[in-house]
């Protein structure tokens, strides 16, 4: 009997995922005051996509975890949504939570302040904008970014 309740033990233990930290993101060392203290949650833009944006209130903040270099947003559907830095023509670039197992953007990491950094090539920083919305600078293109100011995106538990 005790082989029996021991090899149900092992089957349970095996078939059950890895447990995954997740984590708030919030913004930090922006010198425009009120862009600090901003929690990273999400805003629907189409069934299948939607703009990182910043909320006021830790109680609104989205739930994200790290894998495999990727940063997943911990959706309560279940469905594989995850970060992605947009590509554009722009100094001021989108950053989007798409629900495609294949968008996310790869090379996410924390630093050991706990700031949130890509290795993508074009990015450049993170900016928080008078439109709530969140922006990495694409050191691909010049120009400017009116009404921003670059952050840094702390984890938070």
């Amino acid at each position: 009997m005790k082989f029996l309740a021991t090899l149900a033990l092992l089957a349970a233990t095996a078939t059950a995922g890895p447990v995954t930290k997740t984590f708030s993101l919030q913004t930090t060392g922006a010198s425009n005051s009120s862009l600090n203290g901003l929690y990273l949650t999400t805003k629907h833009t189409d069934p299948l996509n939607s703009l990182a944006v910043f909320t006021g209130g830790a109680s609104d903040a989205a739930s994200f975890y790290l894998s495999n270099g990727t940063v997943r947003y911990q959706a309560e559907d279940g469905a594989p949504w995850a970060m992605a830095l947009v590509s554009e023509d722009d100094r001021k670039a989108a950053v989007e939570v798409s629900v495609s197992p294949t968008t996310g953007s790869t090379g996410f990491s924390f630093a050991s302040d706990g700031d949130l950094e890509t290795s993508n090539k074009n990015w450049g920083g993170w900016l928080a904008c008078t439109d709530s919305a969140l922006y990495y600078v694409n050191l691909a293109q010049t120009g400017s970014y009116t009404g921003c100011d670059t952050v840094e995106l702390k984890a938070s538990s």
